[in-house]
């Protein structure tokens, strides 16, 4: 699933960040390709989308995997990216690789289920994907599908729970912004100083976007169980915030405070525009509760890294793996 809309926002205009090129996210695309067909994988469904990265990636491919499109009508909007997680839940995926950001791999975590998520980063925010080159992810990903490494090393991830008056709304795997901003706009969130508090579920030091601010308060591993809630004002202590590449600011934070899984945030400023994972979705006038959860509930990320240590110290690599059997893996 690969989203060639992912690192285009306006993030790429206000900060001196670079475009990702739809080109190379097809090159990307054709190295995970050959790890999978290196791991014996026979059958891949993808997700089509406007400028055709899968398809082109396997245009000319010479290898015995059968790629093909999935069966869902598309309008090249972040719900067509929902429903393909949902179907490939459904039908039994074993593993699913991610093209984009921190947002994509929202969408995919909304429908995907327990299917394990490899998560290649190529969007401007890029806290929950990894920084791998395709070809190492495929590979991991084809030893995920077969069942040549543990199930385990697809970890349980975190997530942001938005309530509204009782109901679910929406999710995040990062980070929810409480925002002054009279209106969604441009949605992406640039301007720190419309920001009111935060919640944030990942502070890992060394990633871009509104989480840097948690990671400069109280850093927390990938694998902590805790996130972070934060209120913002002018009077506060001055923390650097890594907006976007290039792109440093500080903010001040008031007060803040550790959270534990299923430790719940009401929101009580009105207005508001709530942001998830950097991008705002909801607009709320007045009235009504809003509440914002801390949960284990989240998708299971693959670690790439971590899959070929195993996979080396197993000696899985010192030939290709080949054929899985007669199934089709």
């Amino acid at each position: 699933m690969a989203n060639p809309a992912a690192g285009k926002d306006i993030r790429r205009l206000v900060a001196p960040a670079s475009a990702f090129d739809n080109n190379e996210k097809v090159k990307i695309v054709r190295r995970v390709l050959a790890g999978l067909a290196f791991t014996g994988i026979r059958r891949v469904r993808f997700l089509p989308d406007s400028y055709q990265i899968v398809g082109r990636a396997a245009d000319g491919l010479h290898s015995d995997v059968e790629i093909e499109p999935l069966q869902l009508a598309v309008h090249f909007t972040v719900e067509d990216t929902v429903r393909a997680a949902g179907l490939l839940a459904e039908s039994g995926a074993a593993c699913i690789v991610t093209l984009g950001g921190d947002g994509t791999n929202r969408a995919v975590a909304k429908a995907c289920g327990d299917v394990p998520l490899i998560a290649i980063a190529t969007g401007t925010n890029n806290v929950f994907p990894q920084m791998v080159d395709g070809t190492l992810a495929g590979i991991a990903a084809g030893l995920i599908a077969c069942g040549h490494v543990p199930s385990t090393l697809a970890r349980r991830t975190k997530r942001l729970e938005i309530w509204l008056d009782g109901e679910l709304a929406d999710i995040a795997l990062v980070d929810v912004a409480i925002s002054q901003h009279p209106f969604i706009g441009t949605r992406a969130i640039w301007d720190l100083s419309t920001l009111h508090e935060l919640v944030l579920a990942r502070t890992e030091p060394g990633c871009i976007g509104l989480s840097s601010i948690g990671a400069h308060l109280c850093p927390l591993a990938r694998e902590d169980e805790r996130g972070l809630h934060i209120h913002l004002g002018d009077q506060g202590q001055p923390v650097s915030a890594i907006l976007a590449p290039g792109m440093i600011r500080t903010v001040r934070v008031q007060r803040w405070r550790a959270l534990r899984c299923g430790d719940a945030v009401e929101i009580a400023l009105r207005p508001c525009t709530v942001a998830v994972d950097g991008e705002r979705e909801l607009h709320l006038e007045r009235g009504g509760s809003l509440e914002v959860r801390l949960t284990g509930r989240g998708p299971r990320l693959v670690d790439v890294r971590e899959v070929l240590w195993h996979a080396a110290r197993a000696g899985l690599l010192r030939s290709p793996i080949g054929a899985q059997g007669e199934d089709d893996r």
